[in-house]
């Protein structure tokens, strides 16, 4: 579920990104990165979290 998430941010951000040009492209790219490392940080997190608790 998290990988569909992932992807479907990945197009929305990439159209929104074609669209546009100057500042708010740059501002849409860099939502864009932190949106993808906050998901990549929070799913290893979580696994370990998860590996904790069991």
């Amino acid at each position: 579920m998290r990988s569909f998430i992932i992807i479907l941010c990945c197009v929305v951000f990439v159209t929104a990104s074609l669209s546009t040009d100057g500042l708010l492209r740059a501002v849409i790219d860099l939502c864009a990165f932190v949106l993808l490392l906050y998901s990549l940080l929070g799913m290893k997190s979580s696994n370990k979290t998860d590996d904790v608790e069991q």
